[in-house]
């Protein structure tokens, strides 16, 4: 095959494919398109977190950019091939990838945040589990939390969500532009802050039958502390209070998991408005 005939089928495969520009501009807006999605991907722990291998996460990244390619189709023109500008761009574009992992992993790090409370007010901290998702040691109570809101939010679809919001960011914040700040700069930053709040509300939420609990236990054994000085009730409430919190647990899993779908909406309004910020 000779030169012209490549080039001719190089450029036939290109109308078929529906690209107008340059090999350069189109490789330059894929590595835009990857540095905005592979944060969520590799950060948020309901797509495998730090035991999937480092291949599998890039070949998902991969898969996902050509599903999101046809939203970029009409900014691939758009995308300078100056290196100072690109390097801006893609600097904004690893900010606005972080910011969303930032959110996506609101419940899911509160619900490890609430088991680790848990395993501390019963007396169970000292027991530690490999996570896979995060990567590191963890306690009972905060593997159990963790996996069961992974496993609930893949059951209600909430990838598809997040995939689907991935999209509406590339029409909202196209990847040749910069963050507008529609609204300012301080309501965009005030709502980060104020996700990190309610990371810290939805840790309490999870987590509060069980200090209820726990703390009656105490009170309970402080007084028959004062009445009978001879009971050793710190030996006493390293049985009662694991049993307490594993019967607590049970008992209101369902109150747990109800509340957990809640906090996905939660989730799925802040990482909305952070967009409309944005934009």
């Amino acid at each position: 095959m000779g030169a012209a005939e490549a080039q001719e089928l190089i450029n036939t495969l290109r109308q078929e494919l529906g690209l107008q520009v340059g090999f350069t501009q189109l490789l330059l807006a894929f590595a835009l398109l990857m540095a905005r999605v592979l944060p969520v991907i590799i950060l948020t722990p309901f797509l495998g977190g730090e035991t999937v291998p480092q291949e599998v996460k890039l070949g998902l990244g991969v898969m996902l950019g050509m599903v999101l390619y046809p939203v970029i189709i009409a900014q691939v023109r758009d995308i300078p091939v100056s290196a100072f500008v690109f390097m801006a761009l893609m600097l904004k574009e690893l900010f606005i990838g972080l910011t969303l992992s930032f959110i996506v992993g609101l419940v899911f790090d509160a619900a490890n945040s609430a088991g680790t409370l848990l395993d501390t007010m019963g007396g169970t901290n000292q027991a530690q589990l490999f996570v896979p998702q995060i990567g590191q040691q963890a306690s009972l109570f905060s593997n159990l939390q963790l996996q069961m809101t992974v496993v609930l939010f893949l059951s209600l679809g909430g990838h598809h969500v997040v995939i689907e919001t991935l999209g509406d960011s590339l029409v909202m914040l196209p990847l040749d532009q910069y963050p507008r700040f529609s609204h300012g700069q301080w309501p965009f930053f005030e709502t980060v802050l104020r996700v990190f709040g309610d990371l810290i509300r939805i840790a309490l939420a999870l987590a509060s039958p069980v200090p209820l609990a726990t703390f009656l236990v105490d009170l309970a054994l402080g007084m028959i502390n004062r009445v009978a000085p001879q009971v050793q009730v710190f030996f006493v409430s390293m049985q009662i209070k694991p049993a307490v919190t594993v019967l607590i647990m049970v008992t209101s899993i369902h109150l747990i998991l109800e509340r957990i779908v809640g906090e996905y909406g939660v989730m799925f309004r802040w990482l909305k408005q952070a967009l409309t910020l944005l934009s």
